[in-house]
């Protein structure tokens, strides 16, 4: 397993590294690859965790300051980064680490429960960390649009989960491990673990809960008697007051309807290139199921997760199902590594080489100076100029890159965002930044009680952007010419009412 991980620890640092110490020359590391908004929206909440709080408010929503979601991880992250100095991307990059070790014990764990012979333990545990589909083969050959190559492009594999995205291996690493703690609890004290490890589950990752009740319910089905259904079922109750509270927080208090956004719905095709060789590779377990009774058992959990898995993706009861499919690659892999055992090792492995297309061209590509994930050093600068001056409650009005930046490593909310940019919003800021009146561009600010401004460095003196009478004033002065840019504070809350 600790083979297994280095070698993961290897490949998914190297690109971070990389691109940290040698960026582009005038450019600055986002700190992710892929999602970028995503993961800054995470930051939002690390940050307040960097600040010392420990339930979060909405970023997004501007005129909501309710403190109501409890999140153990990006709490976790905030305090990390407050211990490294505010540095969120650095904290994020060593929970990632920790969590491959953890995703990779528990895939460890339930494939020795499911009979994997020791001397398959480092083979299957590299197929586990490697295998992916044929979607990155698919971009080789025929380029964009990326977001058809859906195992190079989303978290269906733990590859992906552990170089670009720690909240989906997060909530992978908790599923498995919750499912294992219901799958072993013989006495209260084992069952109170499982609750415990579902409850923080629904707290970091909610979707991944109901797919926990799911498979552990659909597992329970497959190989037990209906006699002993309902004890072995009745301990997910155990898990209705975290369902209760997620429930409120995100369909009752209004305070994260920002969470609701469309989703795409890829072609059921795509889907077949990116998870059709793993479930075929999955499929060989059935023709080698484990003898003894207790590993039956224990591999049936692994496929219920693949078939909770297929009837998502089949049926699409919801408009946001792809979020359940986040890791669904690990139970197939696993389930294919089961498969091979009955053969050598080598087999293993040279099954794991066949299916580590995706992982090694996601690395080509993370290794490329890629615009994503690249950007102009001052806009990333003025992001951090205004850590050291917003508090929270201020809001600052910024080209949506820049918003993005600042609602992650700084305490302001910002106007728009990449994250959320709002029609109206985004039409008044291409405006502001457009060729609009000085007393127009003031007046919108007064109106939104906006705090701090980003814009093309005036020399200190923003009255050709502002007018004369502005109560802003120059706080930073980053990048060089001529891509400057001016942070600016409204002095004393001139004008605008205190948030």
């Amino acid at each position: 397993m600790l083979l297994a991980w280095l070698l993961m620890a290897t490949l998914t640092s190297v690109p971070h590294l990389r691109a940290h110490l040698a960026p582009p020359p005038g450019l600055a590391f986002t700190g992710f690859f892929f999602w970028r908004p995503d993961m800054y929206n995470y930051l939002t909440y690390v940050q307040q965790a960097e600040d010392g709080a420990v339930l979060f408010e909405n970023k997004l929503e501007i005129h909501d300051s309710r403190r109501l979601l409890l999140n153990p991880e990006w709490w976790t992250v905030g305090r990390l980064s407050a211990m490294l100095g505010r540095r969120p991307n650095l904290a994020y990059q060593l929970f990632g680490l920790a969590g491959a070790l953890a995703l990779l014990a528990g895939a460890d764990r339930w494939l020795r429960l499911s009979g994997l012979p020791d001397t398959h333990r480092l083979p299957a545990l590299v197929l586990v960390s490697l295998g992916g589909g044929l979607g990155g083969l698919r971009y080789a050959m025929l380029g964009p649009p990326a977001w058809r190559s859906l195992d190079l492009t989303t978290g269906l594999f733990p590859f992906l989960e552990m170089l670009a995205n720690p909240h989906f291996m997060a909530g992978t690493t908790l599923l498995a491990w919750g499912l294992l703690a219901f799958f072993l609890a013989r006495s209260w004290q084992g069952l109170l673990v499982g609750i415990a490890l579902g409850t923080l589950l629904g707290l970091v990752r909610p979707y991944d809960v109901v797919l926990l009740v799911g498979i552990r319910a659909l597992a329970v089905v497959f190989t037990e008697p209906p006699s002993r259904w309902l004890r072995l079922l009745l301990p997910l109750a155990g898990l209705a007051p975290v369902a209760v509270y997620l429930f409120w927080v995100f369909y009752r208090s209004g305070a994260f309807a920002t969470f609701f956004a469309g989703y795409p719905t890829p072609p059921f095709v795509d889907f077949v290139v990116a998870l059709g060789p793993a479930a075929l590779l999955g499929a060989a377990a059935w023709r080698a199921r484990p003898v003894e009774p207790e590993a039956r058992r224990a591999a049936a959990h692994l496929a219920a997760w693949a078939v909770a898995g297929i009837v998502l993706l089949t049926v699409r009861p919801v408009p946001f199902y792809i979020q359940f499919l986040v890791g669904i690659g690990l139970p197939f892999l696993a389930l294919g590594a089961l498969g091979l055992a009955r053969l050598r090792a080598w087999v293993t492995l040279a099954a794991a080489a066949a299916m580590a297309s995706t992982a090694f061209i996601a690395l080509r590509i993370v290794l490329s100076d890629q615009p994503l994930w690249f950007v102009r050093a001052e806009r990333m600068g003025a992001a951090l100029a205004l850590r050291s001056s917003c508090r929270r409650g201020d809001l600052v009005l910024a080209p949506p890159d820049v918003g993005l930046f600042a609602i992650g490593l700084s305490a302001c909310k910002a106007y728009v965002s990449d994250r959320y940019d709002p029609e109206p919003r985004d039409r008044e800021v291409q405006q502001f930044y457009g060729g609009a009146e000085p007393a127009w561009r003031s007046a919108l600010l007064d109106r939104e009680c906006v705090t701090h401004v980003v814009l093309p460095d005036a020399g200190g003196v923003p009255g050709s952007w502002l007018g004369e009478a502005t109560p802003f004033r120059q706080v930073a002065r980053v990048g060089r010419a001529p891509f400057l840019l001016g942070v600016y504070r409204r002095e004393g809350r001139a004008g605008c009412p205190a948030r």
